[in-house]
């Protein structure tokens, strides 16, 4: 059996590169799709709920909710129902975290495979972190909590100094400074105290976000400047992996950053940033620079959400066409409800984005925090929102219509091992008749396409391998492109 692989792009091992490149651009175009989601799924819960996160959070491969209750302290947990995928079962509350929890991450940070939560508690001064169950997947044990200097209000999880380890960046409201909590080696899951921390040129900050924004292998900072107006970006040294250097600034085109968001939305390559401008109904594009990867232009193009303000920003290809859009959560009435923003990216000019967003009614008042990806199985990125007045979690069934494609008829013929994974896994391909390459695209759970690969198909079959030792642990979903047929599979990664 051949051999092909390519690890991140189609240059990659391929002594054809350009030649398949121009290919791989005709042949896997994106194509245009009709996009609607359905009316607002909405879900009690307690007082005053800000933060949510989608993850597999019992290992039966759907995404349950979570969701921080900022008036008691407290962290509800949806189940996704094995019976009917995409409807969530009565939360359970984890009561007295204490700390006035505003945002939150859910991801393996003691290497268990499990999904753990992790807080930032605004007037705790803190992190809380509550470890998912060995004896019971899908509950948590108590919190401990790792002090920030600070009081935090966002949180980010990434491995910053290349250990293999996630580590934690919390972002402190009022001086607005980041303190970093580093991962244990001995003991994975617990954290560095004190915590290093950095100054970002703001104050009343309310976002952080992590990207490899220059490009060079190691996660960079972005964070929203609050009352400054600003975006700030500090780049991870490569000297001393996990240090980072004094923070650059760029202005949000809004005089109130509330959220950022990095990924990239124009298909060059280079992780950009979105704002959520807060006080001025926008959200602001910063296009990595093409030159000068890291770098970013002095000012945002902003786009309107049509409310008075967006609490909260995500990236997520809602729409089936491999380019990320724009999700915002909004504070507006819709008429008598809040709203969430969709801004579909342009299929002619990749990064940018119509004048004024798609609202879509959240169920609720006062739209806080949204998140994406799909609850039902269904192929499609849903939304998920929480109502901070009205106190309620809201699920948008995405109803579009993904177009062009058909069932792969070469589907039985695909293995896929190892199943779950953590190092990569091992694609075995079967010939194609009238098939000469194929795309295969590793999405997380917002849909962003975590690893991009192409294969030439030979006669007698191929072999793809797909490294994954580079992401978090979680549920992602392999999609294969291939005459216009597409295939998506699971992958679980540990």
């Amino acid at each position: 059996m051949s051999w092909s692989y390519s690890r991140n792009n189609p240059s990659c091992g391929v002594a054809a590169a350009g030649a398949l490149l121009l290919l791989a651009l005709g042949f896997f175009a994106p194509k245009a799709s009709a996009q609607t989601f359905g009316p607002p799924t909405v879900y009690p819960l307690g007082t005053n709920p800000q933060g949510i996160a989608l993850a597999d959070v019992d290992g039966d491969a759907r995404l349950d909710l979570v969701v921080t209750i900022t008036a008691s302290g407290s962290v509800s947990v949806l189940l996704n129902r094995p019976a009917a995928p995409g409807a969530f079962a009565p939360a359970v509350t984890y009561p007295s975290v204490a700390g006035f929890p505003v945002r939150l991450a859910v991801t393996d940070v003691n290497g268990d495979g499990r999904p753990d939560i992790l807080l930032a508690m605004q007037q705790g001064g803190g992190v809380g972190v509550m470890l998912n169950s060995p004896a019971a997947p899908g509950t948590f044990l108590p919190l401990t909590t790792y002090l920030t200097q600070g009081d935090p209000r966002s949180l980010a999880v990434g491995d910053v100094n290349g250990d293999g380890r996630p580590d934690v960046v919390a972002l402190n409201l009022t001086d607005g400074t980041v303190g970093v909590l580093f991962n244990s080696l001995a003991i994975p899951g617990t954290f560095s105290t004190p915590p290093a921390v950095y100054a970002t040129g703001g104050t009343s900050a309310q976002g952080i976000a992590l990207g490899d924004v220059n490009r060079d292998g190691r996660l960079d900072l972005v964070v929203g400047g609050g009352g400054t107006g600003r975006v700030g970006v500090l780049l991870n040294q490569a000297a001393r992996p996990g240090t980072f250097a004094p923070v650059v600034t760029y202005d949000s085109g809004g005089s109130y950053p509330q959220d950022v968001a990095v990924g990239d939305v124009n298909g060059d390559g280079r992780p950009d940033i979105v704002v959520a401008t807060g006080n001025n109904a926008s959200v602001g594009v910063l296009l990595n620079s093409a030159t000068a990867p890291g770098t970013f232009p002095a000012a945002a193009t902003t786009y309107a959400t049509g409310n008075d303000g967006a609490f909260s920003v995500v990236l997520g290809d809602v729409n089936g066409d491999r380019r990320l859009d724009i999700v915002t959560g909004n504070y507006q009435t819709f008429p008598a409800h809040a709203s969430v923003g969709v801004f579909l990216n342009s299929a002619t000019a990749p990064g940018t984005f119509p004048a004024v967003a798609a609202a879509f009614n959240s169920g609720g008042e006062s739209t806080h925090d949204v998140a994406v990806g799909d609850v039902d199985g269904d192929g499609r990125p849903d939304i998920a929102a929480v109502n901070y007045a009205t106190s309620t979690a809201a699920i948008l069934r995405n109803t579009g219509t993904f177009l062009a494609t058909k069932p792969a008829p070469w589907a039985v013929d695909v293995s896929l091992y190892p199943n779950p994974t953590h190092e990569g896994f091992t694609l075995e391909l079967p010939r194609i008749v009238g098939v000469s390459h194929l795309q295969a695209e590793l999405l997380n759970a917002l849909g962003q396409v975590v690893r991009r690969q192409h294969a030439l198909l030979r006669s007698e079959g191929t072999r793809l391998l797909v490294a994954t030792n580079d992401l978090v642990a979680g549920v992602y979903t392999l999609r294969l492109h291939a005459d216009n047929a597409v295939l998506t599979r699971r992958v679980v990664l540990q």
